[in-house]
């Protein structure tokens, strides 16, 4: 049930100039921007089919550019536009995606989201304000928007204070209970819990559920300067020498968002450091409430967490940028806490609580309505970051042909980085393909894989999909193989 809007006419007109991302609003709905469609996204009607004797040879030329050792025990899928098979090897052999698996979550988005959905994230009050003061607690609704920064949230503390709000009787409560499950996958390597391509999930996020900590050098010999940005939520503990040389270690707690520093800075070395923050509702409603406070707005009981009242007013509302252009950023950026925000997302779509379970639901109905096969098909998170996600290569090459040929699917491709060119892909060395590939990368330890389209020269586009799981993944003749790939694809 939506909260019933309360606005004053001075929040209508300051927050149209409110902080926060291109294509993001608040108060208003922008209509969705969506990027025209490009000559990629189209099987070319006068294309011709692959005879038998160019299927013959096409076959013969990627086996030769597959060769390496490594990339023999690869699982291999390349399909035409409608997703019939062309060369395959290992197909339907489950393999690790790493990031690769990023498309799947993109694609499920599309499919229960649309790609003009925004994410909604709102201060409620269980009543009208009344001459400034809001009696009771403020809320602060998420929905799993893994794009809110502090200065969006900036925005609706600004917002509030020009509305006339001087005085909150409670406190400010952190809603997250639109997502279940726990902030943080085990499925991870704890080794990589410390740094932010790592940070947990929640309804209630902000900056991708990290915290900045900036250290400023002073002068050889004496403290430097540190600092949380945003501040108020998290607690810094020892202390950073200004010195010659950087040798700096920082250490959250185990259960609290205290962070202890300790070694020293080069005095020329000022820089941050972004880190895992944990209990994000409490987090972010506890940033919130600095926030408003400084706005001059009392606010007369502590942050915590809790679940909004049905049918309350809306004080301030933040819409994000359309799902679109938060698919370009992930797949360009191969960002995990979008990944893992969107997958609770779509388990949420129709009212369920938003877990991984319910995420990977969606997935496996999303691969059955593209007559994709999910044989051995394993979801253990959005990102890809856990090494036993298992997925293989014919459910996701098939499952990009097909979605290329939805009405979402120009979406989809254009959100994917040109190979060669930028995002993640951006290094691979291709000739032929330049321009006329679209890709996805992953990579953990001992995975290397690519998936996306090629537009041939007189085929029509093909999808494909590649993954390495080997010791000697990330061994030249491996990526020498794959852009090789690339090239006689697109020369075809």
């Amino acid at each position: 049930m939506k909260a019933r809007a309360w606005l004053l006419g001075a929040a209508l007109t300051a927050c149209a100039g409110c902080a926060g991302h291109a294509g993001a609003s608040t108060i208003a709905v922008a209509p969705a921007n969506l990027p025209p469609p490009l000559a990629l996204h189209v099987v070319h009607a006068n294309a011709p089919v692959w005879t038998d004797a160019q299927l013959r040879a096409l076959r013969a030329r990627l086996t030769d550019t597959l060769a390496a050792s490594a990339l023999a025990t690869s699982g291999i899928a390349v399909v035409d536009g409608d997703g019939r098979p062309l060369f395959t090897r290992r197909e339907r052999t489950p393999f690790a995606p790493a990031s690769t698996f990023k498309v799947l979550v993109a694609t499920a988005a599309l499919q229960t989201l649309g790609p003009g959905y925004r994410f909604e994230t709102r201060f409620e009050a269980a009543d009208d304000p009344h001459d400034g003061t809001v009696d009771g607690d403020v809320y602060l609704v998420g929905e799993g928007d893994p794009s809110l920064t502090s200065d969006d949230l900036r925005g609706g503390a600004g917002a509030l204070a020009r509305a006339g709000i001087t005085h909150i009787t409670g406190g400010i409560v952190g809603d997250g209970t639109a997502f279940g499950g726990r902030e943080v996958n085990p499925a991870w390597d704890p080794d990589d819990l410390q740094y932010d391509f790592a940070a947990g999930t929640s309804a209630l996020t902000l900056d991708e559920g990290t915290v900045e900590l900036h250290v400023t050098p002073t002068t050889v010999g004496a403290p430097a300067r540190v600092d949380a940005r945003p501040a108020g939520a998290v607690r810094i503990l020892g202390g950073v020498m200004t010195g010659y040389a950087t040798t700096l270690s920082i250490d959250r707690a185990p259960a609290s968002n205290d962070f202890t520093f300790d070694g020293s800075i080069a005095a020329d070395a000022e820089q941050s450091f972004y880190r895992p923050v944990i209990d994000q509702p409490l987090y972010v409603a506890t940033v919130a409430r600095t926030m408003l406070q400084q706005r001059n707005i009392t606010i007369d009981a502590p942050a915590r967490t809790g679940v909004a009242p049905l049918g309350g007013r809306v004080l301030w509302v933040h819409r994000s940028a359309p799902l679109g252009a938060l698919l370009a950023h992930m797949l360009f950026e191969s960002d995990n806490h979008y990944a893992e925000e969107l997958l609770r997302a779509v388990g949420a779509h129709d009212g369920a609580l938003g877990t991984e379970h319910t995420g990977a639901s969606v997935e496996r109905a999303i691969l059955r309505r593209f007559g994709a096969p999910a044989d051995g098909l394993r979801v253990v998170d959005g990102s890809g970051l856990a090494p036993s996600d298992r997925i293989a290569p014919i459910s996701l090459a098939t499952l990009l042909a097909r979605e290329a040929l939805d009405p979402t699917g120009p979406v989809l491709v254009h959100d994917l980085p040109r190979v060669g060119i930028e995002g993640t892909v951006r290094h691979r060395d291709v000739t032929t393909a330049l321009g006329r590939a679209r890709a996805k990368s992953g990579h953990i330890e001992d995975v290397n894989a690519l998936v996306g389209y090629v537009q041939t020269e007189h085929h029509g586009r093909v999808a494909f999909a590649i993954i390495v799981n080997d010791g000697r993944a990330d061994d030249g003749p491996v990526d020498d193989g794959i852009d090789a790939t690339l090239d006689t694809l697109a020369a075809e």
